[in-house]
């Protein structure tokens, strides 16, 4: 498929944001073998490269209104895909982490309850999550799920550099003390979330 000039993206933006279903499939149709295959680069694997196809266009779907035009879609789309990609690694990590932890323990009380597993304890860390005062989230979720630097959120919310670093240390804190509650070993959070 010949790739779109950028005043035909824009007319499909536009389309798609009045919920054209239509300008959403050309749109995909046009985008998701470059996103499969920027996504294979870094994951080499088929299904996980689907995945974050699927994943890009469903966030380009329900923030369709917000879609802004006149801007690089294809920036926008490969921050958005770059993103999925990193948070898909950072998941894999903790759960290659995690597993190593546990085998490396095993007979011994890593959590109090033994049949926890890594799903619970991401449920848990999300939870955790939710429990931040809402600037303390919001910087927190910036810097480990969008990626941002200290630099460019302390921009964007208009404070200081030591601020956004005294809130995320803070966020840790709070999330690892969270955790610690739920009977998680301390060792585990900072192996697989620091």
């Amino acid at each position: 498929m010949p790739e779109l000039k950028p005043n035909k993206t824009n007319e499909l933006l536009k389309q798609i944001q009045k919920g054209s279903p239509f300008a959403f499939q050309a749109l995909f149709d046009n985008y998701s073998r470059k996103i499969y295959h920027f996504s294979m680069g870094y994951l080499k694997n088929k299904q996980e490269a689907e995945d974050i196809v699927q994943e890009v266009f469903l966030k380009i779907w329900k923030s369709r209104e917000e879609l802004l035009t006149g801007t690089s879609f294809e920036s926008f789309l490969f921050t958005i895909t770059r993103n999925a990609i990193l948070n898909t690694i950072r998941k894999e990590k903790y759960q290659q982490v995690y597993m190593n932890y546990v085998k490396l323990h095993l007979g011994k009380n890593v959590l109090l309850d033994e049949e926890l597993d890594f799903n619970e304890l991401e449920r848990a860390y999300k939870k955790s999550i939710d429990k931040l005062p809402p600037r303390r989230k919001e910087i927190f979720l910036l810097s480990r799920y969008e990626n941002i630097s200290n630099v460019e959120i302390a921009k964007k919310m208009d404070v200081s550099v030591k601020t956004v670093e005294n809130q995320m240390t803070s966020a840790l804190a709070d999330i690892r003390q969270n955790l610690l509650k739920l009977g998680f070993s301390g060792i585990i959070f900072f192996e697989i979330f620091l």
